[in-house]
């Protein structure tokens, strides 16, 4: 009884034994499947991957090329724009040649001359004349009472020189001097009161009054200020005849 016990504890472990081999060779092969599997989506996943890069790669290398011709093409433009300004500024620069001088006017000449009665010397001066400065001698002109002659001169104004033109101008006031100040005096035997008056010296100034000796058979006229070619003129005080 014994002995047949033991033979079949054998028989089961024995059939167990070859039993559980099969199953753990089947289940390393399920591994080794599903792992060959896994590798292979692994490669496709990198290859689908390194198509996207690519295809990325290539939509940026397109949209640099279009970027790097855009470029271009706007410098090309400018290029032609600054050709186009220089030319118009070279043709504006040549026509305002013609008319304007760029330059300073030479040194103003000296012309001997010599006094003249009643006549005011008007030195000569540079005039711009088919693209070059041409000298204009000098001229009398009769004077003119309270007037002085200012000579012409040349001037930069946005980027050229202007000719102003000399002219006359008034050396004297052109408004009436202000009323006549109000001074103390007391007689002085033998001694005559002058009173006081307006000058001119870029404005008016007052000039306090003062004693004279007297003179036998003469009275003083005291100055005034006349109005003449529209500029007010002093006329000295004098002594005249009684």
């Amino acid at each position: 009884m014994r002995v047949q016990l033991t033979r079949f504890l054998f028989t089961a472990i024995l059939g167990g034994t070859l039993l559980a081999t099969p199953g753990r060779s089947f289940a390393d092969r399920d591994r080794e499947s599903r792992g060959r599997d896994d590798r292979r989506e692994e490669r496709r996943d990198d290859r689908r991957d390194d198509r996207r890069d690519d295809r990325r790669d290539h939509r940026e290398d397109r949209r640099d090329a279009r970027e790097e011709r855009r470029e271009e093409r706007e410098d090309r433009r400018d290029r032609r724009d600054d050709r186009r300004d220089d030319r118009r500024d070279d043709r504006r620069v040549e026509r305002r040649d013609r008319h304007r001088p760029y330059d300073a006017p030479p040194a103003v000449r000296y012309e001997h001359h010599v006094a003249r009665p009643g006549h005011v010397w008007i030195n000569g001066r540079y005039d711009w004349r088919d693209g070059q400065y041409v000298w204009i001698g000098g001229r009398y002109e009769r004077e003119r009472r309270g007037y002085r002659w200012r000579d012409p001169r040349w001037e930069m104004r946005d980027g050229a020189y202007i000719l102003i033109d000399g002219e006359w101008i008034a050396s004297g006031p052109i408004v009436a001097p202000p009323v006549i100040r109000e001074e103390r005096w007391a007689a002085r035997r033998g001694f005559v009161y002058v009173r006081g008056h307006w000058e001119w010296n870029g404005g008016w100034v007052w000039t306090p009054g003062h004693y004279e000796r007297e003179r036998v058979g003469y009275i003083y006229r005291e100055p005034r200020w006349e109005m003449r070619d529209g500029v007010y003129v002093k006329i000295d005080g004098t002594w005249v005849v009684r």
